[in-house]
C-alpha cells in the first residue's frame, strides 16, 4: 500500500469513513450516524430527552426497534471477492416525527434512525431522535437548540475524546497553577498597594 493514498481525502460518491478521515462541518448524514453509533450513551440520551422537552421541535413515534446479527464481510484486495469472517449484534431504531408544513402539499413525516451495537434500545432510541434533531437544516427548520446544533453534538459525543479530555485533569499542572497564583498574588498585591497610597 502506498502511503500517500492513505491520506487522499475521498471520492466524493463515497461515504466518508470518520475513523480514517477527520470530521469537518458541515458534515454529511452518513458521518454524522457514524459519530452518533460511537457517541457516548449518557451524552446521546440527555440530548434526546432535551427534544423531547421542546428543545428540538420533535414528537416522536417508535416506528420499528429490533435487535438482531449482522454478518460481517470484507473484500481482501489479493482474493477479489467478499468473505464472511463473522457476525456482530446490533440494535436499530427507526422513528417516525411530526412534521409541521407551510402548505398540506408538502406536509410528511420525517425519520430519524439509530444503530447501534450489542442489545442497547436506549442508545438506539436516543440515536434515533438525536440524528432527527440534527436533520433541521436540510428540512428547513431553525435550529435553535443544542441537540439541533451538529458541530455542539458531534463534537462533544466521543467517549474516548470526551474521557480523556476530563480525565487529564488529574495529571498536576504545576506550571499552569504556579502562573495563575502568581498573577493573583500580584493582583492582590498591586490593589493592597493602591489603597494604601490613597490614605
Amino acid at each position: 500500500m502506498e502511503p500517500a493514498a492513505a491520506c487522499e481525502p475521498p471520492a466524493e460518491n463515497t461515504q466518508q469513513d470518520i475513523t480514517r478521515h477527520p470530521l469537518l462541518f458541515p458534515a454529511t448524514r452518513a458521518q454524522r450516524l457514524q459519530s452518533l453509533a460511537r457517541g457516548d450513551e449518557g451524552f446521546l440520551l440527555s440530548m434526546a430527552y432535551s427534544t423531547q422537552r421542546g428543545y428540538g421541535q420533535n414528537h416522536p413515534f417508535i416506528a420499528e426497534l429490533r435487535m438482531g446479527d449482522v454478518t460481517v464481510e470484507i473484500t481482501p484486495p489479493e482474493l477479489g471477492f467478499s468473505i464472511e469472517i463473522g457476525t456482530i449484534t446490533v440494535t436499530e431504531c427507526q422513528m417516525i416525527n411530526q412534521f409541521q408544513a407551510e402548505s398540506p402539499e408538502v406536509a410528511a413525516f420525517t425519520r430519524g434512525y439509530g444503530l447501534v451495537f450489542g442489545h442497547n434500545e436506549r442508545k438506539a432510541i436516543a440515536m434515533a431522535l438525536v440524528d432527527r434533531a440534527l436533520r433541521a437544516g436540510e428540512l428547513g427548520e431553525e435550529a435553535l437548540s443544542p441537540a439541533q446544533n451538529e458541530q455542539f453534538v458531534l463534537s462533544h459525543c466521543d467517549n474516548v475524546e470526551a474521557t480523556g479530555f476530563v480525565e487529564h485533569l488529574k495529571l498536576p499542572h504545576y506550571v499552569d497553577f504556579q502562573s495563575e497564583i502568581q498573577t493573583l498574588r500580584h493582583l492582590h498585591k498591586t490593589v493592597a498597594k493602591d489603597g494604601a497610597d490613597r490614605v
